[in-house]
């Protein structure tokens, strides 16, 4: 479902986001769409629901367990199986030692 927002951009922005637009070959709507996805995961929801997400995946939780404790803390995310191995795949991209979803599974 997609909701439709107007904003007023100052015209360093726009210019900003015409060149991410031209840089990644994308239309500007699609290009302001991958700057909110940007932001959301690695500055908004990175210090929240992703701490949370990747503590417990340090724990050695499982995704879906860790997908559990996230809508138990934040009943309203929009969270995914998905997202939570995202989040996965960014620590083990920095520490191999970090267990995959099967591992952690396994050790259960």
């Amino acid at each position: 479902m997609m909701k439709r927002i107007t904003v007023s951009l100052r015209e360093d922005q726009y210019a900003g986001l015409e060149e991410v637009a031209e840089d990644l070959g994308m239309n500007l709507s699609d290009a302001a769409r991958e700057a909110i996805n940007s932001y959301l995961l690695q500055e908004h929801w990175g210090r929240t629901i992703g701490e949370l997400a990747k503590a417990e995946i340090r724990n050695g939780a499982t995704n879906q367990e860790v997908l559990d404790k996230v809508v138990e803390r934040f009943p309203h995310a929009q969270t995914t199986r998905e997202s939570i191995a995202w989040y996965r795949s960014r620590l083990r991209r920095d520490d191999p030692e970090v267990p995959t979803d099967r591992e952690a599974a396994a050790a259960r």
